[in-house]
């Protein structure tokens, strides 16, 4: 059986155990991924046509809601009405329209940029948010709640309101030529649909006008690339570019290029950071990638430096007397000056900052000396992406990292109770957020998919454990994560009603 054969056997499967989830389910019962702060149903269902009317009273009219609303109620007839005071309506039927809730002490979700209320009866349905990102979301979570028969929409009254539990909740993944077409796919039915509001998008793979000589057949254009942040944009998700240094660092080397910029010969791994040329190549590459991306913060790697050769190398003319504290922190801090310089932020991961000891996993410092002394040195405007993949990733690393003065995101893999506990930890700890990696190739397309299903399902575990902040164990979820990944990618609506049923 084929790759393609074998995936389309794993759609169906897992479609069958979404629909036995669904049957088996009680009609007064709701699933809404991510699980809301609360929902109450209520009793009957409104029903609308395709070619309803519909009303945005609003501040200002964002067209990235507009096409939202559009797309979610089934009608391209909206109107817009000015509204000076402060909040988002979107409002499809009959019935009054509260005020905003102001005061001295208004309800959670009133006060939070990214929170709604979800109000459905059986004369119609209100979405309110002090955002239009907080009202996009609302029409996620609307999306999720509607049938679609062919000649009108309807969903079951009830009434949500809902806020993330985290402020960052990010999904890393490689493009490609081949993939662009899935990645669009994933950020318009997957990221956003489940509520994702950042992206880091790994593309030192890219083709660079100033570096040509670096990219491979299946590098991804940049015509290509800006499309894609473009997506992400429209979808209120925030796109960060990553370029992987200075370990890490053979795309430099591709195809035998570059090698004046290689630390150790006769390991083609990590550059020479004191090197000016390797200097001038990196911000060769990073100036290209701010012209793409116009980010608020950039990703620079900075782990598993030592993993391969010697850094340093004794027999380097630049760094042979520095030691790799000495040389991280020089690389990092100029790189971190560089982006403040131009309004932007910068981010790296963080095993080198840290010993065994003080993590589980991912401790790539000798001593718990020689971590401290890097996480003095480091520039503290850099947040720490702290990545542990075991099962029992715990919050020790996120509180040590900031407790040296670091801003600090958890980033999980697929193992589903490492994403659960560590999305506890961070919620815990007090940290910006959670970043679910993925590591399916350098250059992923639907191949990928097919091969590392359980790395793309597990988006669905992340960004409803980083957005609901739920303790259920990934067996109490009363969902397949598969299942239901493959679903929105499929981009069939489908309505997810569900007990907490245990597998």
């Amino acid at each position: 059986m084929g790759p393609r054969a074998r995936f389309r056997l794993a759609f169906c499967l897992a479609a069958q155990s979404l629909i036995w989830l669904v049957s088996a389910a009680g009609s007064n019962s709701f699933l809404v991924i991510p699980q809301p702060k609360s929902l109450q149903p209520g009793t009957g269902t409104f029903t609308w046509p395709r070619a309803a009317n519909w009303t945005l009273q609003a501040p200002a009219r964002d067209e990235r809601l507009w096409q939202a609303a559009s797309d979610v109620f089934g009608s391209s007839h909206g109107q817009f009405n000015s509204n000076s005071a402060v909040g988002f309506n979107l409002v499809l039927g009959a019935g009054p329209v509260p005020a905003f809730p102001a005061g001295t002490n208004p309800p959670a979700w009133a006060t939070n940029a990214e929170g709604y209320h979800l109000t459905v009866q059986p004369a119609g349905l209100l979405i309110q948010s002090a955002t239009a990102q907080g009202a996009f979301y609302g029409l996620q979570t609307l999306a999720q709640l509607r049938t679609a028969p062919a000649a009108e929409l309807r969903c079951p009254a009830v009434e949500i309101t809902d806020w993330p539990s985290l402020r960052f909740r990010g999904a890393h993944w490689f493009p490609s030529a081949s993939g662009a077409a899935m990645d669009e796919r994933l950020i318009n039915q997957v990221f956003s649909a489940f509520k994702f509001n950042h992206c880091v998008i790994q593309c030192e793979g890219a083709r660079w006008d100033s570096h040509p000589e670096i990219a491979t057949r299946n590098a991804i254009s940049k015509p290509a690339l800006r499309k894609l942040v473009a997506a992400c944009r429209a979808r209120f998700i925030e796109p960060i570019p990553l370029l992987d240094i200075p370990g890490h660092a053979d795309w430099m080397f591709r195809h035998g290029q570059n090698t004046n910029l290689i630390e150790d010969p006769q390991n083609p791994y990590a550059c020479c950071v004191r090197n000016p040329q390797t200097t001038r190549f990196i911000e060769d590459v990073m100036t290209e990638c701010l012209d793409v991306f116009h980010p608020q913060t950039f990703q620079l790697g900075f782990d598993e430096i030592t993993l391969r050769g010697r850094f340093p190398n004794p027999g380097c003319p630049f760094c042979h007397d520095a030691s790799v504290t000495t040389l991280m922190a020089e690389s990092a801090n100029h790189f971190a000056a560089w982006l403040a310089a131009r309004g932007m932020g910068m981010m790296i991961w963080g095993d080198m900052l840290l010993a065994p000891g003080e993590a589980v996993d991912a401790t790539d410092a000798t001593t718990v000396a020689e971590a401290t002394a890097r996480r003095a040195a480091i520039d503290k405007r850099i947040t720490i992406a702290d990545w542990h993949y075991v099962w029992n990733a715990d919050r020790t690393s996120l509180d040590i990292l900031q407790s040296g003065g670091f801003h600090t995101i958890a980033a999980s893999w697929e193992e589903p109770v490492n994403i659960y506990r560590f999305s506890q930890a961070a919620i815990a700890s007090g940290s910006d957020g959670l970043l679910q990696t993925t590591w399916a190739g350098f250059f992923p397309d639907e191949t990928d998919l097919q091969r590392e299903i359980d790395q793309y399902a597990a988006y669905i575990l992340a960004a409803d454990y980083a957005w609901s902040g739920r303790s259920d164990p990934p067996a109490r979820l009363g969902y397949e994560a598969r299942a239901v990944f493959l679903k929105a990618y499929a981009a069939k609506p489908m309505p997810f009603y569900s007990h907490e049923l245990s597998r």
